[in-house]
């Protein structure tokens, strides 16, 4: 399978949208919430731009994907579905058939490597540099109490009926119960009824520490046991409902692990800098504002 040089590459907009769907909501696109849905759309979109720009480059015809590579992607998607009559169904919906999906795979891959091969050569991290900045940047090592938190937040507005003070609350009790008993469910709970762009990731905030979160919030959770549900907290913005998930005792970093994990980031922020300086070199200064719009 290989795509045609032209000046004009094709790239699936609805494929980036499954994609995308599945890689932050692990759902299919016609199960998300329209808010999450219209999240998902605006960064397929950009991806698109991205996409068509490598796939276009000469850079891209050098690079080859075997057909293999594109069946092994093609069953992976098949098997987030119950069975085949749903991932037919759900190709359906999106307006794809089965070859239009395996091309946008093979596309997908290729602009992979692609990018790979053109940030391959970043000036990498040395162990000299990592260490000048760990002892320039010691501060930075030394961690608070930290606690890894998911929440769920129903927001209240009095000008629409549905999100009134009483319904919001009430919203966020029924939520609160039914995770009492399967505290499991909390991941698709957030995706599906959080008001927050956190439910784009199931919930998950991530890594915080004293201060980060609103005073009620941070009040609650740094009492919490870990993998325990809070009561309902009430905020500025609405009901919450918070998900412990680890604590991490305040101390030194070990500097062993600290220059692992700057070496890491550094290198990763390098790489990324690097695809983009390439990626900016294929741009016409016309190109570049539409790609940023």
């Amino acid at each position: 399978m290989r795509i045609e040089k032209a000046p004009k590459c094709e790239v699936n907009l609805q494929y980036q949208v499954i994609k995308l769907a599945w890689s932050l909501c692990q759902s299919s696109p016609e199960k998300l919430e329209p808010l999450a849905l219209i999240k998902v759309e605006q960064q397929a979109k950009v991806a698109q731009k991205i996409m068509a720009l490598v796939l276009t480059s000469e850079a891209a015809h050098a690079e080859q994907v075997k057909d293999q590579e594109v069946q092994f992607i093609f069953e992976q998607l098949q098997q987030q579905f119950d069975n085949r009559e749903s991932f037919e169904l759900s190709l359906q919906q999106q307006g794809l058939t089965e070859a239009q999906l395996q091309l946008a795979i093979y596309q997908d891959l290729l602009c992979e490597k692609t990018l790979a091969k053109q940030s391959e050569g970043y000036p990498r991290v040395s162990e000299a540099e990592a260490l000048t900045y760990y002892q320039n940047n010691k501060q930075r090592f030394s961690q608070p109490e930290r606690r890894k938190v998911s929440h769920i937040l129903i927001t209240i507005n009095d000008e629409y009926a549905e999100s009134r003070r009483h319904k919001a609350l009430a919203k966020i009790k029924k939520l609160h119960k039914s995770l009492q008993k399967q505290i499991t469910e909390f991941a698709n709970l957030a995706l599906q009824h959080s008001e927050c762009p956190t439910s784009l990731n199931q919930g998950l905030i991530g890594e915080v520490s004293r201060g980060q979160l609103y005073p009620e919030l941070d009040k609650v959770l740094f009492t919490m046991a870990k993998d325990c549900i809070s009561s309902v907290i009430e905020s500025e913005l609405g009901f919450h409902l918070l998900l412990c998930h680890e604590i991490s005792a305040a101390g030194e970093m070990e500097q062993a692990q600290a220059l692992k994990e700057i070496s890491a980031q550094l290198n990763v922020h390098r790489q990324k800098k690097h695809e983009k300086k390439w990626l900016s070199s294929l741009l016409s200064p016309v190109a570049k504002s539409e790609l940023a719009s």
